[in-house]
């Protein structure tokens, strides 16, 4: 709400002498109030009218009436409905400020209000209406007899549960103080109670808040001595609970970590304090389980998985924390993964409950596979047995997960958590739950299970079906189907055969199933032994003609052709070889084969005589509906054999590039089928300086798998296989190559950040340079090259610890160090360390200098082991220690010098606190050797020191094999100490708050009391209101920043005249940055520099005292000035202050005193400062009276 001042001159427009004449003109103007300056110029008019109609008559004088008809008119219309609040509000105000006796008003107007809310679709004239019903509850019904049927008419509509509707949330909060008074049983009323905690939990901010306001009322009657049935008895310990509830509540409405976790360190107390009933600790807990806050989401977990059992919870927080569950971040193995034990205690306790919520949770690969691990783990003593229907839903979840590999390890999980339950099911229950779990692609291998289910007469039942879904499902995996063939078949004996169904094809789909002919000759009447020399064509007709028991099911007639197709395939496999082509043709023009009849089929290629390019293409193409990624790889490496045999170098460029292009997880198979001397030409620029950069999800899955499953990435093996052609085949022109692609990567992106595409490209080039030049080496170009990139670029450190290596081991030329060391005083700190590290590895390098050498190197160090960098003084005292301890016998030849290197030993230990060990564990100060059998070795100590990801590189062996493991693995941990990295696998939170009490200081933003309300444009006329006392003059002021501070200090302390030079300001950035929408509830005004000289002289007419805030020899001290209430404070031009043609209409300057050196104080500060002082002289201590 604003006040207003009227811009329009109201004492030309015809004034109506009556209420009846007012009300007349209202409504004869009504339609032009649209314009909301014609609005605002009829709120003095109505304001004039009451003050003189109250001066002229001596009775009552009837407005209610006039009021209400006008209402009633207008409900039909909101906008006309809003004008018409307007209206009424400005007359409550105007009545409450002249003579409430004189007035008569009418409490149906308020009920007809109260009743008319819930139709009105717009929130803020809601919003509206509720002030006014407010205002007038509040000044004119002193019985509280309005009050009580408002409150009636608003527990008649709620709902069964005594909830509110909607529309008189904002009712109850407005009214909650009179109900009271009128009530004072509310805050035990069920519908309070209900509408509370209804509120608190909502999703929408406002009611959370209105939610807020009600429990602080609540709070506020328990320490006042009111008796609330839902509280304990007052007491210290009690106010103090349910203050740190109302603190952690409101902390959890902030989107800052630094705002929100040192008040949930203290729920655990309020937790085991007992004063807080178990229902609205439910609310605390749904509110921080709701939270988007990663971190806080991740202390919430914690909690509540370390103290409570899952069988401790209520439905509703047990299903949020499963919900919160199911994220990937919460099992990021590179940052952050939950701790097992944390599920340990969770699952300790385990209801029937918690089943069933597990199966209504949509779930991600990786949680739902963690949590059937930690399930599998736990014991099944004192834990509820999940019911069918749970483990259906829980299988179906299974089904549903995208990643294959982790939906393959969970279904594994899934079989061997609940195998007691899977034991005790029927048949028919046992299948339901394996098409529950299974897609046809996931590897089926629980067949004994299966096919040893009783099958007695007693326990069959009729309803009993084979599907085709069953049936492909038990087609995935062939090979341990055909040692389960003796249950198979003695199952299907078992069976009545009309319920076969589709169970009656998988016969076939095993190898040795033409030793067993008389018992298909049995079951089905089909004689395998008159196919030996049929063709396949034959075969097909034959088992159509016999399986197929409903000609017209197409399904059924397709399962028939699959199984003729495979049987024939597996039975005669030389006569398939011999019409080869006939078969093949049969074959690749057949849609959606299954993964094992293609399977058999590309072991023909092999044996086939002749394999023409029409059948590679075939095969080619139809490899794009195979969806089995084993198969895929199965026929990709036939097709690759076949190639390799055949040594057309046009059917390698053809085959290759389009397996390459059509089948990119294929790669690694590729290179492996491939010779090693054309592996470098296929590893071109773009798979150097690319490849498969996997982010978000789907690497946090790819991560989990590495090292849950042990998964090594396709292309981490590739990259292995490029380093191997290198050190085979590569030679000094691939080198030139690749310091051209560096250069390239250079070019396009100087800096890039870690793990990103351009550092994991320099990071190969960098890796295959050393290969090769580790290989050929003494090319001075090369290095001269290399020297360029470590001191002119700015490189991730695995990169550059490679070049140094390089430089440090394989520089021959010990005049080109000296003159780098010579020009260590003009380079940066970085660059001095990396020519100290190169000079470290050339001295430590197996070839011995000379004294004079030694002499030279150890003069252009010393200078920079006191510098004022830290780092540079370190590494250089540090790799000094290291030239004198490898050469001591060599000093010990020359006394002096000896003397000498001893001093300064002693001066590096006490420099360096005596930890001279520890801080030579650094990976850039240790001696790399290459091994005698393996040429990857110092490759692999750089992967793992700087973590590399895991994806980038396979190097074979972990570095724990190593003789050196312990002293890398220390490496490694100053490594991310350095560079500021987070260990993987970090199961706490950092903690910067310690644990505190309620009394402890924490940080959160003040909630205004005004902020209840949703923000309207409202306004009344007034002829006296301290807030619009005070206009704040910015015309001068030029910078954007200040005006939008000002404009929010105006906005805090309730001054709403605000002056500026343009109004276009207020939807700039920089001002909105500061104002924090302050602008919309002030009344802004645009005055131009030219025109202040006019607009102050209007105000000195209109009785307001000029002050400008100025140093001048005649100014007031600010400390003991007496503002005017009604006043203009005038600022200054942040550089210039007030003009000389403006200081002369001044009626008072005032200055700030000053104890400092600095010229004057920021025009916002000042501004602020003086508005704070009129404040408390005259907006505060109004307030208080």
């Amino acid at each position: 709400m604003g006040s207003y001042e009227s811009v329009f001159d109201t004492t030309e427009q015809p004034q109506p002498l009556t209420i009846e004449k007012l009300f007349a003109f209202l409504q004869e103007h009504f339609h032009e109030y649209h314009e909301p300056n014609n609005l605002y110029s009829v709120l003095p008019i109505i304001y004039r009218c009451l003050q003189r109609n109250k001066n002229d008559t001596k009775g009552t004088i009837d407005v209610g009436g006039p009021l209400l008809e006008l209402l009633r008119q207008r409900k039909d219309n909101e906008d006309d409905f809003e004008i018409a609040i307007q209206i009424t509000y400005q007359v409550l105000c105007t009545i409450f400020e002249l003579d409430t006796q004189v007035f008569k008003l009418n409490g149906e107007m308020i009920l007809f209000l109260t009743e008319l809310t819930p139709t009105i679709q717009r929130k803020q004239l809601i919003t509206k209406t509720v002030l006014c019903i407010q205002y007038y509850l509040k000044n004119f019904d002193e019985d509280y007899l309005i009050v009580k049927e408002v409150w009636n008419i608003v527990k008649q509509r709620a709902s069964a549960s005594m909830i509110l509707i909607i529309a008189d949330f904002e009712i109850l909060v407005q009214m909650i103080d009179l109900l009271r008074e009128s009530e004072h049983d509310i805050f035990n009323g069920p519908y309070f109670l209900a509408t509370t905690k209804h509120l608190l939990n909502s999703d929408d901010r406002f009611e959370r808040k209105c939610g807020r306001w009600l429990l602080k009322r609540s709070v506020h009657w328990l320490t006042n001595q009111i008796s609330v049935a839902w509280m304990p008895k007052v007491n210290e310990s009690v106010e103090i609970s349910w203050l740190i509830y109302m603190t952690i509540l409101e902390s959890l409405e902030e989107e800052q970590t630094h705002l929100i976790l040192p008040s949930l360190h203290n729920l655990n107390e309020l937790r085991n304090s007992g004063t807080i009933q178990d229902d609205w600790l439910e609310i605390l807990y749904s509110r921080l389980l709701k939270h988007s806050n990663v971190l806080v989401k991740r202390w919430a977990i914690e909690y509540f998985m370390s103290i409570f059992t899952s069988n401790d919870l209520s439905t509703e927080v047990l299903k949020q924390v499963l919900e919160i569950s199911n994220s990937n971040y919460f099992y990021n193995r590179e940052n952050y993964f939950l701790h097992c034990d944390h599920f340990a205690h969770f699952l300790s306790k385990i209801s029937q409950l918690f089943y069933t919520l597990f199966g209504d949770i949509n779930w991600q690969s990786v949680p739902m596979y963690t949590w059937l691990k930690c399930l599998n783990d736990q014991t099944k003593m004192n834990n509820a047995e999940p019911t069918y229907e749970s483990l259906i839903q829980i299988a179906s979840r299974v089904r549903a997960l995208r990643n294959y590999n982790i939906r393959e390890k969970a279904i594994d999980m899934m079989n061997k958590c609940f195998a007691n339950e899977l034991e005790k099911m029927s048949l028919k229950k046992y299948i339901n739950f394996v098409e529950a779990l299974y897609n046809p692609t996931d590897i089926f291998s629980q067949y004994d299970l299966l096919f040893n289910k009783p099958l007695d007469a007693d326990l069959w039942e009729p309803e009993t079906s084979f599907s085709e879904r069953l049936l492909l499902i038990l087609c995935s995996n062939v090979k341990e189907l055909e040692t389960a063939l003796f249950s198979l078949l003695k199952f299907l004996q078992a069976i009545p055969k009309e319920q076969h169904g589709f169970l009656s094809f998988i016969s076939f789909y095993i190898k040795d199933a033409s030793k067993h002919t008389h018992i298909f000759l049995e079951l089905y009447d089909l004689n395998l032994e008159t196919l030996d020399t049929s063709d396949l064509s034959h075969v097909i007709d034959d088992f159509t003609k016999k399986l197929v028991w409903d000609t017209s099911n197409e399904r059924q007639r397709v399962q028939a052709f699959y199984a003729a197709v495979t049987y024939y395939l597996n039975h005669f496999p030389k006569e398939a070889c011999v019409k080869f082509e006939k078969t093949s043709a049969i074959v690749l023009n057949s849609s959606d084969l299954p993964p094992c009849t293609l399977s058999l089929f590309s072991t023909l290629i092999n044996s086939a005589v002749h394999v023409n390019r029409w059948i590679i293409d075939q095969l080619i193409d139809q490899l794009q509906t195979v969806k089995g990624e084993c198969i895929i790889q199965k026929i990709f490496w036939e097709i690759m054999v076949y190639i390799n045999k055949n040594n057309d170098k046009g059917i390698l460029e053809i085959y290759g590039e389009k397996l390459i292009a059509n089948y990119p997880k294929c790669h690694l198979l590729y290179m492996s089928s491939i010779q090693m001397s054309n592996l470098l030409k296929m590893f071109d620029k773009n798979l150097l300086l690319s490849g498969n950069f996997v982010n978000g999800d789907p690497r946090i899955e790819a991560v989990f798998q590495y090292y849950e499953f042990g998964n090594q990435p396709d292309e981490a093996i590739l990259r292995f296989l490029w380093l191997v052609a290198l050190n085979a085949h590569g030679d000094k022109s691939y080198i030139k190559f690749l310091l051209d692609c560096h250069k390239e990567c250079t070019k396009k992106k100087p800096r890039y950040y870690e793990h990103s595409r351009e550092h994991r490209s320099k990071f190969r080039i960098a890796c295959g340079i050393y290969i090769l030049y580790e290989k050929l080496k003494g090319d001075d170009n090369i290095l001269d090259e290399i020297w360029k990139i470590l001191l002119n670029e700015n490189n991730q450190p695995d990169v550059a610890f490679i070049y140094e290596h390089i430089v440090g081991y394989f520089e021959q030329r010990f005049e080109i160090l000296l003159a780098y060391l010579q020009k260590m005083p003009a380079l940066t700190a970085s660059q001095q360390i990396t020519v100290a590290v190169i000079t470290n590895h050339f001295c430590l390098r197996d070839e011995l200098l000379q004294l004079e050498q030694l002499k030279e190197i150890i003069q252009n160090l010393l200078p920079f082991v006191m510098g004022s960098n830290f780092q540079t003084r370190l590494y250089c005292q540090l790799i000094l220690w290291n030239i004198m301890t490898k050469y001591n016998a060599i000093f010990n030849s020359d006394n002096q010098m000896h003397a000498l290197m001893q001093q300064l030993m002693q001066a590096i230990m006490l420099a360096t606190n005596g930890n001279v060990d520890e801080h030579l564990k650094d990976v850039r100060l240790i001696p790399l050797r290459k091994s005698a059998n393996d040429d990857f070795y110092f490759l692999k100590v750089i992967t793992y020191v700087t973590c590399v990801p895991f994806d980038e590189l396979y190097l074979g062996r972990e570095m724990i094999v190593f003789e050196d493991a312990k002293l890398f693995e220390q490496c490694k941990v100053n490594f991310l100490k350095k560079y500021n990295k987070k260990r993987a696998n970090t199961s706490e939170i950092e903690d910067e708050h310690k644990k505190s009490n309620v009394n402890n200081s924490i940080q959160r933003k003040m909630n205004p009391v005004n902020n209840i309300l949703t923000e309207t444009d409202l306004i009344t006329y007034s002829s006296a209101n301290p807030a619009s006392n005070m206009y704040v003059v910015a015309s001068l002021i030029d910078k954007l920043p200040n005006l939008g501070g000002i404009a929010r200090t105006c906005e805090v302390l309730g001054i709403k005249n605000f002056v500026i030079n343009s109004k276009m300001h207020i939807e700039k950035p920089d001002f909105k940055n500061l104002s924090m929408t302050a602008e919309k509830t002030l009344n802004i005004a645009e005055v131009q520099p030219k025109d202040l000289t006019l607009f102050l002289l209007m105000k000195q007419l209109q009785g307001y005292k000029i002050i400008g805030a100025e140093q001048t020899c005649t100014s007031e001290s600010f400390h003991t000035f007496k503002f005017p209430q009604k006043c203009v404070l005038l600022l200054g031009h942040e550089k210039d202050g007030i003009p000389a043609s403006l200081l002369g209409l001044l009626d008072y300057i005032v200055e700030i005193p000053q104890s400092g050196n600095v010229r004057s104080l920021n025009v916002h500060v000042t501004a602020a400062l003086f508005m704070w002082e009129y404040c408390k002289q005259h907006i505060l201590s109004q307030a208080i009276n």
